[in-house]
């Protein structure tokens, strides 16, 4: 059977994970590590066990198989090699890495999540809540989720006023791109969407 660009990306990053694989560093990265081939890592609260030999990742707690993107992502956040703790939230132009970036983020991320679950105040709390945001403020409404133990996000909703319609924005913890690719981080803010508007991981 022909591999897929997904299934070729996970492979890739998989064996590239298992050549530079340092159970310190996972720790440091908030992994529960049971044995050198096995660990659990927390995703938006659930929690995801890996296994390398042979190789699975399983959502508790009915032990699917998240997808491929999920996949890469998990492998991608687990080979970070400076994982610091986050200190602030900045948005995402406020990386440089990531100007070239912007207008797919935009439309991608921004646009689809103010047309979507940001669309009213009362659909935008009701999806943050399902997928688990924590409360971060109230003027504006924003929402905190930990997507992986050091790297948060916040949604941020705005209300319209006279000059402006009601807008949305995604934060970032300052640390992002010390443990996951650029590419990475759009996909990320792009599953969180997603799970608010009820997508299972």
């Amino acid at each position: 059977m022909k591999k897929t660009p997904y299934k070729i990306a996970r492979d890739k990053k998989l064996a590239d994970f298992k050549a530079d694989l340092d159970i310190g560093i996972l720790k440091k990265l908030g992994a529960e590590v049971e044995s050198e081939s096995a660990f659990t890592l927390q995703l938006l609260g659930r929690g995801c066990v890996v296994e390398l030999c042979p190789f699975r990742i399983s959502v508790v707690p009915d032990a699917h198989e998240p997808s491929l993107t999920y996949q890469i992502l998990i492998l991608d956040y687990l080979s970070a090699r400076n994982p610091r703790r986050p200190s602030k939230f900045v948005s995402f132009a406020d990386f440089p890495e990531a100007r070239g970036y912007l207008k797919p983020y935009r439309g991608r991320v921004l646009q689809r999540l103010a047309h979507g679950a940001g669309d009213s105040e009362k659909s935008f709390l009701q999806a943050a809540r399902r997928a688990g945001g924590e409360n971060a403020g109230n003027a504006p409404k924003r929402f905190m989720f930990r997507f992986f133990p050091l790297f948060e996000m916040q949604v941020v909703r705005y209300e319209a006023d006279e000059d402006f319609p009601s807008s949305c924005n995604m934060l970032f913890s300052d640390n992002a791109l010390d443990l996951l690719s650029v590419e990475s981080l759009i996909v990320c803010a792009e599953k969180l969407v997603s799970v608010m508007e009820g997508e299972k991981i």
